[in-house]
């Protein structure tokens, strides 16, 4: 094999590997692919939601003194 077939054989495998690299990350040219960056961006920049879950209520002193002397 000459230096040439060589040559080639390596250009070859170095453009096939570069089309897959450049198909494999490119953007996606899909119609709703705007909208879905958009969207990613909005749900990047707004803030967490609130949990509904309602705060336990704290007890108080006195309930603590009643369970202390026994209920009275």
């Amino acid at each position: 094999m000459s230096g040439v077939g060589f040559l080639l054989i390596a250009v070859v495998v170095a453009a096939v590997g570069s089309l897959i690299v450049w198909v494999r990350h490119r953007k996606p040219t899909h119609f709703m692919s705007s909208v879905d960056d958009f969207q990613r961006e909005m749900d990047a920049l707004s803030t967490p939601p609130v949990p509904s879950t309602t705060p336990r209520p704290v007890r108080g002193v006195q309930d603590a003194e009643k369970r202390r002397l026994g209920g009275r």
